[in-house]
């Protein structure tokens, strides 16, 4: 409030009238600054003259995978294409899909690689010792979920079993425990195994909780026990079942953790493993070449192109261009919102942004966001970078940390009940390097209308039910849409003048809520539910304007005749263009003795499009596609 109250009192002093002439401040997207600095230094940039910012560039990926794969026919790069493709069973379709999948994220990749390409001697060591340091510090958050003592419990019962197993001959990661003896495994790399077994031994297959356990884990019955060791054997089971019944409740989080375990890599790279990364270490910066010449021929560019050229047009922190000495001495105040969603190129950008500032200069960065709502992981947002920087400031500039808690917007009643839910659902504390975000009570700032504001109506899925029906699965989804519009409709005749809101995990799941609420006669507004490639009126367009463009193309013709205006039956069909397979469609409709193998009803259907379709395919060569689509469709 110090704060903001100050900034009004400089606008008054100064005249501005910022309330009112807003656009006095320069206030953009990321992307749009990037494009404003990558412009300003074409050469440097690499930019050239601006392109065209493209929202779906994945055509352009793909065209740039497969220039980078005819690569093979280059003697120079053939050898590591062809170990790609070869990597890949020859699929040159799925090699295509995963290189434009890589260029699509080469932010993440491209500086890293490069710099490798020059070190090569050092980059497996490079790579191998953090492959080690993920799996260490996996297995000391597995560690950490344990509750005091249980874990050493866990190890023994593990060699037990591991032990029983390996006298019955099978194999299974229990025998890693079975060498531990009385030791509980540590959090090295070396001890993955051992910690894989712990892992096979309280989980199942499917990574939830084991209820009990038989012979097959290594628990038999003491009947199955050597001779005088029964009683020991049914001890070690009933210590095994206690262990299974009381963990879920003392270590909600364990489970996750082992599950994750589980699929841990060996810390070291194979020497197929490494020939293959070394090909990708050749072959991705050459995609990411291709990339740029594609853009370059047609004339766009991608939201990550324009970051890039923008980082570029900045040097480093170390040799900054003449633009970064010019911004240096431009730009005095920088707010970025929303930063909880900043990724690791935009977080470099705004590096060498600050690259010259120092404490009491005068200049102020001001970072605002909230961690809990970071959603853009899929664009390489990290929100680790929002913690770090509250933590440590962004590069030479200390940040002081001011966190807002009152909420003006809720109901003090939905404001208890989230602070009452979500401490459970976010991780207990915060970590930089993976992410995690501790939940921070808010407090109410509004006055409280209702004692309850938070209800639930919960409605019971089958599906993990064994040998549940789909019946009985789409019985509860109606079940869930008929008291979903139930809901609507009482909360539309309290608040005649207000709306509602349906809110769901994704667009599909919403599909017999709109037919519900249809059928009660409630009127809603919904964007982009049902696509508008899957209406029937679209599909028939679509066979139209195929049929019309191409009389070769039998599907679309074959659609056309079946379309609600001719609607021929699949034998009338059948009669009229089964007998000849190469024959075009204008020609078999314009022959009678065709029509004259149809059925009576198939004929006056028939009669009643022909005219128009043999006009409009006459009509070929002359004008527009769309006009003629428009036409024939009118007809």
């Amino acid at each position: 409030r110090h704060a903001a109250e100050a900034a009004l009192a400089r606008d008054r002093e100064q005249g501005w009238q910022l309330a009112r002439h807003p656009n006095r401040l320069r206030a953009q997207t990321i992307d749009s600054f990037c494009n404003r600095l990558a412009a300003q230094l074409p050469v440097l940039s690499g930019f050239g003259a601006p392109p065209a910012a493209t929202e779906d560039a994945r055509p352009l990926y793909r065209e740039a995978a497969r220039a980078t794969l005819a690569q093979i026919e280059n003697a120079e790069r053939s050898e590591q294409v062809a170990a790609l493709v070869a990597h890949l069973d020859n699929n040159w379709q799925r090699a295509t899909d995963l290189l434009a999948d890589l260029l699509a994220h080469r932010e993440q990749w491209l500086g890293p690689l490069v710099t490798h390409r020059q070190e090569r001697d050092e980059a497996r060591g490079v790579l191998e010792a953090a492959l080690e340091r993920a799996v260490t510090e996996t297995l000391a958050a597995a560690r950490d979920a344990f509750p005091h003592g249980r874990l050493a419990e866990a190890t023994a019962l593990g060699a037990f079993a591991g032990a029983n197993l390996r006298a019955q001959g099978k194999d299974s990661p229990l025998l890693a425990l079975a060498d531990l003896a009385a030791e509980q495994p540590g959090t090295a790399a070396s001890d993955r195994r051992a910690w894989q077994g712990i892992a096979e031994l309280l989980l199942t297959g499917q990574g939830t909780w084991r209820k009990s356990v038989t012979k097959t884990q290594g628990f038999p019955t003491a009947k199955d026990a050597p001779p005088g060791e029964g009683e020991t054997f049914e001890a070690r089971k009933r210590a095994m079942s206690e262990l299974l019944s009381e963990l879920p409740e003392a270590a909600p989080e364990l489970a996750e953790r082992l599950t994750v375990v589980r699929a841990l890599p060996m810390p070291r790279y194979s020497e197929a493993q490494w020939a293959l990364l070394d090909a990708l270490i050749e072959v991705l910066p050459l995609a990411a070449a291709q990339l740029d010449l594609v853009f370059q021929s047609q004339g766009a560019i991608d939201f990550t192109g324009i970051a890039l050229a923008a980082r570029d047009a900045l040097g480093e922190p170390e040799a900054p261009t003449d633009l970064a000495l010019a911004l240096d001495q431009r730009l005095t105040h920088l707010l970025v919102d929303e930063f909880q969603d900043t990724s690791n190129l935009q977080m470099d950008i705004l590096l060498r942004l600050t690259g010259g500032w120092s404490p009491g200069d005068g200049r102020t960065l001001f970072l605002v966001g909230d961690p809990m709502q970071s959603i853009y992981r899929f664009r390489d947002a990290e929100v680790g970078l929002f913690l770090h920087a509250r933590r440590f400031g962004v590069g030479p500039v200390p940040l002081e940390a001011l966190e807002l808690r009152e909420n003006f917007r809720s109901e003090p009643a939905v404001v208890e009940a989230l602070n009452s839910a979500f401490p459970a659902i976010f991780p207990e504390a915060e970590d930089v390097g993976s992410g995690a975000v501790p939940y921070t009570p808010a407090v109410a700032g509004r006055e409280r209308e209702r004692d309850e504001a938070v209800h639930a109506h919960p409605v019971l899925y089958p599906r993990e039910q064994r040998g549940a029906s789909e019946a009985a699965e789409a019985g509860a989804l109606e079940a869930e849409a008929a008291r979903v519009t139930e809901l609507v409709g009482e909360a539309l005749a309290e608040d005649k003048d207000g709306s509602v809101a349906v809110l769901a995990r994704a667009r599909p799941h919403l599909d017999r809520i709109l037919a519900h609420l249809h059928a009660a006669g409630i009127h809603y507004q919904a964007v982009e539910i049902e696509p508008l490639a899957h209406r029937p009126v679209i599909q028939d367009l679509l066979a139209l304007t195929r049929a019309l463009a191409h009389p070769a193309d039998r599907p679309a013709w074959l659609a056309v005749l079946r379309a609600p205006w001719c609607g021929l039956a699949l034998a009338d069909l059948h009669a009229l263009f089964g007998a000849d397979g190469r024959a075009l469609a204008p020609e078999l409709l314009a022959d009678d003795t065709r029509l004259a193998a149809l059925s009576g009803d198939g004929r006056a259907r028939l009669e009643r499009v022909r005219e128009t379709l043999l006009s409009a395919a006459r009509e070929r060569a002359r004008g527009g596609l769309r006009r003629r689509v428009e036409r024939t469709w009118r007809a």
